[in-house]
């Protein structure tokens, strides 16, 4: 199991932004493209990395 580190820094900046779309925006990346490669992250490690709720 390999990741990327553009991958990984995006997970970080979720994490500390506290949603994936405050994290792609501090990654530069659209929305559907960080969830995406967060998901991947979560699927190929084989766990659920975040929490994903429709709260604001």
């Amino acid at each position: 199991m390999r990741f990327d580190l553009a991958d990984l820094r995006l997970f970080v900046c979720a994490v500390n932004a506290g949603s994936i779309a405050a994290g792609a925006r501090q990654a530069i990346l659209a929305l559907t493209s960080a969830s995406e490669r967060i998901s991947n992250i979560g699927s190929d490690a084989g766990v659920v990395l975040l929490e994903r709720s429709h709260r604001r």
